[in-house]
């Protein structure tokens, strides 16, 4: 099962301004990656997993995946 970003700061007891910080971005920016206002690059999210020690996989994949019929 996933978890999300947020859950998985919480667990390591970070705040998100230390996450930001420890990766390089701004507090607002990591802000809006953890409420999905605003997607996160890939180089991002492998910077994110490294500071909160997880798989990028375990954060950032989908558990869910839809199969359209178009």
């Amino acid at each position: 099962m996933n978890r999300t970003i947020e859950e998985v700061r919480k667990a390591k007891g970070f705040t998100q301004e230390q996450v930001a910080k420890g990766v390089g971005i701004g507090a607002s920016t990591y802000c809006q990656y953890e409420t999905g206002l605003r997607g996160v690059p890939a180089e991002v999210a492998n910077k994110i997993a490294r500071f909160l020690d997880v798989e990028v996989g375990e954060i950032f994949l989908p558990t869910k995946f839809t199969i359209s019929k178009h």
